[in-house]
């Protein structure tokens, strides 16, 4: 059995790495991929519809700017990517097509604590630094 191994080692010696080193080299992503949810709010129409089809209820409906630094406020999603399956049954059922799939999966998404998760309509419309977490 170890001269078996010994022998397995050494004839893939010669191979190629198949390990991937992600942080220095990203990993290409499909077309389909389905990353962290992006917010166009001149199309969102605050009906609540994704919040209804989530099925772990990580989407509530808040009120928020219309655009930064406005004092006009509606209302629009509210993600809780702790609890997302990242499904994209919210951006299925979007009637004005306001959600979208973005590319995002691990920078700016991994945090210590749980609050700091949620994303607020301004991070699902990249008006404001994902990592940072304040104004662009």
């Amino acid at each position: 059995m170890v001269l078996k191994n010994i022998k397995y080692a050494i004839r893939n010696i010669t191979r190629p790495p198949v390990t991937r080193m992600y942080p220095e080299k990203p990993s290409e992503l499909s077309d389909r991929f389905r990353g962290l949810q992006i917010l166009d709010k001149s199309k969102c129409i605050g009906c609540g519809i994704c919040a209804n089809t989530c099925p772990n209820a990580a989407i509530k409906i808040v009120k928020a700017p219309i655009a930064p630094g406005s004092s006009k406020q509606r209302w629009f999603p509210q993600i809780d990517i702790g609890h997302c399956l990242f499904c994209g049954l919210c951006i299925d059922q979007c009637p004005k097509g306001a959600l979208s799939s973005g590319k995002e999966y691990a920078k700016g998404l991994v945090k210590w604590h749980h609050k700091d998760l949620l994303m607020t309509p301004e991070k699902l419309a990249r008006e404001v630094d994902l990592e940072k977490g304040d104004e662009r």
